[in-house]
């Protein structure tokens, strides 16, 4: 198989996450979120097993595709579903303990892909189509189990009794407040909420700043076994990445614990990215230091764009009201960041390594970008915050009288 056919093999994946990412959403909404995980869960793992089986180009792609396609609402449905069971303050921990198990992933993918080299001709299989047979077949059985064992919604779970079900549902509306108004409470989907998703100028500033850390993400992410091939022998390429992703997941806890416990993200987001964009700097300037500098170099630039993102889904799950809205929300941020993942072969083309030198400087770009808009989007909020504070009698009761008003009501405080 050729460079171009794998390079074609990524980007189909994230352009395809990307287009299903907002339908996938709508589709959480009308399933409710155990169903959807859980069927989601089944076909990743079944795609994933059909990978091992592949015998040409024509044929990955399409699979390709297809493991974007049901991928691509399973991450926003996870939050979608912990903003179901806990208050705003309690879904960062969540998210970031969420994100860090991508680490977890990432370190456990490293040891299975030094593993599979070793497996040669087991069954008759080769060791890459073992490495999709160990990953995908244990998926199926958790999506199974997830439609047993979990609950949608407190009001529906067994194991609370009524009195507990009726005091975590005062604390969630409570903590909501009226940012979380729907017309009534059968109503699944709010199509006056899917406009609003896309008429407030607020969401596509978040959208910006994913679409920054997420390309940096999917690059590294993508690459990091290419990146990582100076620095060792070929052989322990996958080894080298483990380091990274365990450093990475304890600067990732590390920071939503910070932001958890001070309620505060666009600060802890802005030093996360910071972090990045000196990585990157370094990663640009000691190319040529040696394997020792250009490691550290990496894993600074892995540790804050990694830590970045939680902090920014977070930060939006926290401040867009009403069900609809923000489920479409995280769809729409993460969907769009997505793209990023789409042009990663363009960022590092094959006739740029060993170096990799001009990625570096994209990356960085792109990061320093995020990083602007970062506080443009803080200094909104905060203007947003102190008009809603001085408005007339009369100009709040105009707000207030706006159907759904979500989180545009004049109540609302946005979290800075």
């Amino acid at each position: 198989m050729s460079s171009s056919d794998m390079n074609w093999a990524i980007s189909l994946f994230y352009l395809s996450y990307s287009i299903f990412e907002i339908p996938g959403t709508l589709l959480l909404r009308f399933l409710g979120p155990t169903r959807y995980l859980s069927l989601s869960l089944i076909l990743w793992g079944g795609i994933t097993v059909g990978m091992a089986f592949v015998k040409n180009s024509q044929q990955l792609l399409i699979v390709r595709f297809l493991l974007g396609m049901v991928q691509s609402g399973f991450f926003t449905g996870t939050v979608i579903y912990f903003s179901l069971w806990y208050c705003k303050k309690e879904q960062i921990m969540r998210i970031v303990i969420l994100f860090g198990t991508v680490f977890a992933a990432g370190v456990l993918d490293g040891i299975l892909a030094y593993g599979t080299r070793h497996m040669k001709d087991i069954g008759g299989l080769k060791n890459w189509r073992w490495l999709f047979l160990l990953e995908g077949l244990p998926i199926i059985p958790l999506g199974v189990m997830t439609y047993l064992f979990l609950g949608s919604i407190p009001d529906t779970v067994q194991w609370l009794d009524n009195c507990e079900k009726q005091l975590l549902t005062n604390l969630l509306r409570e903590d909501a407040g009226l940012a979380n108004s729907e017309p009534t409470s059968s109503t699944r989907l709010s199509w006056r909420q899917v406009r609003y998703v896309f008429i407030d100028w607020r969401i596509y500033l978040y959208v910006m700043i994913a679409v920054g850390d997420l390309a940096v993400h999917k690059c590294l992410t993508t690459y990091l076994p290419e990146l990582a091939k100076p620095m060792s022998d070929f052989k322990e390429v996958h080894l080298m990445t483990i380091p990274l992703d365990f450093v990475a997941c304890i600067c990732c806890l590390l920071a939503g614990y910070s932001s958890s416990c001070r309620n505060e993200h666009s600060f802890h987001l802005a030093f996360c990215l910071s972090i990045a964009l000196l990585g990157f700097i370094l990663m640009i300037t000691l190319y040529d230091q040696g394997n020792v500098a250009l490691y550290v170099s990496t894993c600074i630039a892995y540790c804050g764009a990694f830590s970045a993102f939680p902090l920014l889904l977070s930060w939006l799950t926290n401040n867009v009201g009403g069900h609809t809205k923000r489920a479409l929300a995280v769809g729409f941020l993460v969907g769009m960041g997505q793209m990023g993942g789409a042009l990663a072969p363009l960022v590092y083309p094959d006739d740029d390594e060993p170096v990799y030198r001009r990625g570096h400087i994209i990356c960085g770009g792109i990061i320093a970008i995020s990083l602007i808009i970062t506080f443009i989007l803080r200094n909104c909020l905060q203007l947003e915050n102190d008009r809603r504070i001085y408005l007339s009698p009369d100009k709040y009761k105009q707000e207030a009288a706006i159907i759904e008003p979500c989180d545009w009501h004049p109540d609302i405080r946005y979290v800075l």
